[in-house]
């Protein structure tokens, strides 16, 4: 009964250490383990192209653009340009009683500054308008152009479809 637990351990420890190697490669160095990977028989190669496919996805998804942090961002700067035209009115009407003594530029700060903020928004708003009808989102590509990755994820996309039953 100690062989195959100890056989077990070292399985689980060498498939530990081949995971922690994972994190080190490049991307090149992790397609070719996936190549030398894929033409491995076996349940230990199962495991061993499931950890290169889990890695694979985390660098995918740590790839992409993380578009919620730049809305909240324009969320939060909406919301200071909302509440500060208020609190610039309010500011402006109070100074307004002492118009003699106060320069007229002071009087106009507070909706300069709330003009500044609307600038900003809108101008990054723009931007991004701009930039996206620059990169459209989705371009078509001929199948023989396609990565490993690409062709892979088409392989998997139709496959998808065909057990749900779609013409492809």
């Amino acid at each position: 009964m100690t062989a195959p637990t100890k056989n077990a351990v070292d399985l689980a420890a060498a498939l530990a250490k081949y995971r922690t190697g994972l994190k080190g490669l490049t991307d090149a160095g992790l397609e070719r383990r996936a190549a030398e990977v894929a033409a491995l028989p076996g349940w230990y190669a199962d495991e061993l192209r499931r950890m290169v496919d889990i890695e694979r996805e985390s660098r995918r998804t740590a790839d992409q653009p993380a578009t919620p942090g730049r809305s909240r961002a324009l969320r939060v700067a909406a919301g200071a340009a909302v509440t500060g035209a208020p609190a610039a009115a309010l500011t402006g009407r109070a100074l307004a009683q002492y118009a003699d003594q106060v320069p007229q530029v002071l009087l106009y700060s507070p909706a300069v500054a709330v003009g500044l903020v609307a600038a900003v928004v809108g101008g990054s708003w723009a931007a991004r308008w701009v930039d996206d009808h620059r990169h459209p989102l989705a371009v078509d590509v001929d199948e023989a152009d396609l990565n490993p990755l690409g062709v892979e994820l088409l392989a998997r996309v139709r496959a998808a479809r065909q057990a749900r039953g779609e013409v492809c």
